[in-house]
């Protein structure tokens, strides 16, 4: 499975302090706001409560997304800049536009 983790986060001290829990969880930064990792509903789960912790329910937002690992090599990828698998492995049957 796949975690997909995307922000709206208003304080730039909240934002350093998500993008360093995400990767201390084993996400990977794809671009400012979107981290993707391997992992299931259970790390899903501990990253949604460690962030609630940090966010202001009234101004920011995170999306947590699990999918299967097959959907994040059907994507389509417009440019070539991160052309990675969360957890550094290399991108495999992803159509690049």
């Amino acid at each position: 499975m796949i975690i997909l983790v995307a922000y709206d986060i208003t304080r730039s001290d909240k934002r350093d302090r998500v993008a360093k829990i995400l990767q201390s969880m084993g996400l990977s930064r794809l671009q400012r706001s979107l981290y993707a990792g391997r992992g299931g509903i259970a790390l899903a789960r501990d990253i949604a409560r460690v962030l609630e912790k940090i966010v202001d329910k009234a101004t920011d937002v995170v999306d947590i997304v699990v999918l299967p690992e097959n959907n994040w090599y059907n994507r389509i990828v417009v440019g070539s800049g991160r052309r990675r698998v969360p957890g550094n492995a290399p991108i495999q049957n992803t159509a690049v536009v």
